[in-house]
């Protein structure tokens, strides 16, 4: 199934370092799971570490600090969280994390 390894492990992965990073700013929970299009229940889950449990390479939990920081403070569309989302996991597919993904369309973007 093309971009498994995205959708199983990389974007819950960076859900949860985003969740982590906008509770450490004071942004409320009702707001980050309206930033990341998920339920308050799952954002407790990932700030529990009940879900997301992959853990992303240093560089992506930098870029996910730094995205955070844009939504804490309002300066993020969606759009903008989009295309960042977007290179976080990128530089998620070239770790060993994203080495299993057999999607060739991510493979010959990277």
């Amino acid at each position: 199934m093309p971009c498994s390894e995205v959708h199983w492990k990389i974007l819950p992965a960076i859900s949860r370092e985003l969740a982590l990073a906008l509770e450490r700013e004071e942004v409320p929970r009702s707001r980050i799971a309206s930033a990341l299009g998920a339920t308050p229940a799952a954002v407790s889950q990932y700030i529990s570490g009940k879900r997301g449990g992959r853990k992303l390479p240093k560089k992506a939990v930098r870029a996910c600090k730094l995205l955070a920081k844009k939504i804490a403070a309002g300066r993020a569309s969606p759009a903008q969280m989009q295309a960042e989302t977007a290179k976080i996991v990128a530089i998620a597919k070239k770790s060993k994390l994203g080495k299993m993904d057999p999607c060739a369309i991510c493979m010959g973007s990277g």
